[in-house]
This record gives structure tokens, sequence and C-alpha cells, in this order.
């Protein structure tokens, strides 16, 4: 133990020396916490993840992009979140909330020509469920809206393979809050965002699904530009 001893204080002195030879640059002390704010993601999904999906993944982006049921690919950055109608179901009149995402698109591929109408002044609305109610009172939404907009800043990139929204209901409350085109919901591999980590490396973060849940070929794509060279290879 002494001899170990030794040769650590004699490494520990050598370093220390070493840095003293010269004009040091200062250094900056990082606490723990600020070490993971810089390193942290910008992207938080979790408002969109509050259920389960059951689907056969697609093992490309291209084989994806190829499915018959897929509408609308497209890239472009996250402009905002708007509160959409309310659908009233059965049994029991239950309320089912619903959430738009407005994608600015940068560039649309598959459904280009056909929903060309749906894509106005370059936004795409996507369609999502709002969440779950809250029990006490059977009609507020338990995910508040703030918790979309700061989760998924506005500006964050985001590649979308779309299918049509569903049919819920023909009654529907707060219908003014109704989009004022086509709306798409996305395929449950069908969602990335980019995350560009507060320390500006970049990397994928699916809107819909776990990262683990993600094909091999899915996840050794870097970033949203390499997705979109792929995604462009399948278009009207």
């Amino acid at each position: 133990m002494r001899i170990v001893g030794n040769v650590l204080a004699v490494a520990c002195c050598a370093v220390v020396l070493g840095g003293c030879s010269g004009n040091p640059e200062p250094k900056v002390a990082t606490t723990p916490a600020k070490a993971v704010a810089l390193a942290g993601p910008q992207v938080d999904t979790t408002p969109l993840r509050y259920k389960h999906y059951d689907f056969a993944p697609a093992k490309t982006p291209e084989e994806l992009a190829a499915a018959d049921y897929i509408q609308v690919t497209a890239i472009g950055t996250v402009e905002k979140f708007l509160e959409g109608p309310t659908y009233i179901t059965e049994p029991n009149n239950s309320p089912y909330p619903r959430v738009y995402m407005v994608v600015k698109v940068d560039k649309a591929f598959k459904g280009a020509v056909k929903h060309g109408s749906a894509i106005q002044e370059n936004r795409l609305y996507i369609e999502f469920d709002r969440g779950p109610i809250n029990t006490l009172d059977g009609k507020t939404p338990l995910i508040p809206m703030s918790d979309f907009e700061k989760g998924i800043p506005a500006g964050t990139r985001v590649a979308v393979f779309a299918t049509n929204a569903p049919k819920i209901s023909k009654q529907l409350v707060n219908t003014e809050r109704t989009a004022p085109v086509k709306t798409f919901s996305p395929h449950p591999q069908g969602l990335m965002f980019e995350d560009p980590g507060r320390a500006g490396n970049r990397r994928m973060v699916p809107g819909l699904i776990e990262y683990g849940q993600l094909p091999p070929v899915w996840q050794n794509i870097p970033n949203l530009d390499e997705l979109a060279a792929r995604m462009s290879t399948v278009n009207d």
C-alpha cells in the first residue's frame, strides 16, 4: 500500500507541475447541475408518450415512406401547438380532446402533389390525442398545453410520416378550434425530432415511441438531414 501511495503521489505531482509550466489558461468551474444542463436534451416528448402503440416496425425509412397508408412525408420545424376540438364519443358521452402540432414545412416528399391543398402556406397540421382526462370532472385534460410547448419548443426540426387523421365522432364541441385544412396523424414510428442538445450535439428523438423500439437502421441515422435524404427517395 505504501508503494502504491508513493506512485500516486508522484503522478499527482507530475500533473500539478505540468499544469504550472508556462501561462496556464484559466478554468471555469462547472457544477454537476450545470454540466447536466449543458449536455441535457432540449426536446422532451413525454407529453406525447402517454400510451403504448402496437405496430409492426418498418426496417428502414424508405419502407415506411412507401407504405400505402402513409399519405404525406415531410420535414420542417415545429411552429406551435394549438388546442383542437373535443369530440364526444360513446359510451357515456366521453370527451376526446385533440391537439394540433403546426409544422412549417421545408420540404414535402410523398403526397406533396396529392395533398398539396392540406399544406397551406407551407403549414402542415399534425393531429394528436390530447391525452387522459381528469376523472374528477370528466372533461379537463391532464396534460396542459404548456407541457407540449415547453417539451417541444418552437423551431425544433421534425420529420413526419403521416397517415389520415382518424374519424372519431360526428359530435364535437369547440368547433372554432377545428384546423382550417385537412389534418394528418403520425405513424407511431413516423415522428422524429432532431434535438440539438444544449451542447450542440444533434441526435434523433422519436416522438411517440422509445428510442430502443426503433430498428437498427433507424438508430444509426445521426440527424434529420440524413433522414430527409432517405425520405426523398419516395415521392409523388
